[in-house]
């Protein structure tokens, strides 16, 4: 998989919505943090173990808070724009919009963004189908972005916008073969099985790409920006009156 460094930067100025917002991340990672201080963005990132907070420690600028979603350690209003990379479903929904969405601003919104493999390329249908061959369920990803479906029956955000940005990898045949390697059939297989596989897989690599370049694996962004309704709050939201504190 891509990691959070391929979003494109189209696609991340999409996600922060504005220039020069106040973000805070949930389950980015210090790269993602990164790449919005460079946008110029203040960032604020969440994790909720030790040893997520202190590799948000190194990236210099942004102010790591140790914390779960579903409780967080701050005022209402502090935040144009909330933003999860790979980790919305690992949240309990249930718990963690209400308080996503009363640390939002009024206007503000929640961006959650998943990378997915794209198998409508012809090749990779061709992987697919190989793949099956030795196990009905291979190259079935579970990505957690069955997940974005949550935002759309949330109360707490009742508009949501979509957008998916394609993203190619450069896959050479020694990637194909780990790749394949990496697959759970690859353990259930004895080893004149996993010799033709690897025999099929590098024959399928060769009659697909071009002579002297690489086969290119296509992956999709899948983005939801979700708009922010204080309406159904069960209390009420009132910006203070000293600017921003986080409570540790």
């Amino acid at each position: 998989m891509p990691k959070h460094n391929a979003i494109p930067p189209e696609a991340l100025t999409w996600l922060a919505a504005w220039p020069g917002v106040r973000a805070l991340t949930i389950h980015g990672g210090p790269t993602l943090a990164r790449r919005l201080l460079d946008d110029g963005h203040t960032v604020f990132a969440m994790a909720a173990t030790e040893a997520d907070v202190d590799k948000l420690r190194d990236v210099s600028g942004a102010l790591p808070i140790w914390a779960r979603p579903e409780a967080m350690p701050m005022d209402p209003w502090q935040f144009d724009v909330v933003i999860s990379h790979q980790g919305f479903h690992l949240m309990d929904s249930s718990a963690a919009l209400p308080e996503i969405a009363r640390v939002l601003r009024p206007g503000g919104c929640l961006s959650a963004s998943y990378i997915v493999r794209d198998d409508s390329v012809p090749w990779v249908r061709r992987l697919t189908a190989l793949l099956r061959h030795y196990d009905p369920v291979a190259m079935r990803g579970n990505y957690g972005h069955d997940s974005l479906q949550r935002l759309s029956s949330s109360k707490y955000f009742p508009e949501v916008e979509q957008r998916a940005f394609r993203i190619w990898r450069s896959v050479s045949l020694v990637n194909l073969q780990n790749l394949v390697a990496s697959q759970p059939l690859s353990a259930k297989l004895d080893e004149g099985q996993r010799s033709r596989l690897a025999s099929e897989v590098r024959d399928l690599y060769q009659h697909s790409v071009r002579p002297g370049e690489h086969l290119r694996l296509p992956f999709q962004l899948l983005c939801s920006r979700a708009w922010v309704s204080h309406d159904e709050l069960t209390a009420p939201v009132m910006a203070p009156d000293n600017g921003i504190k986080i409570h540790m």
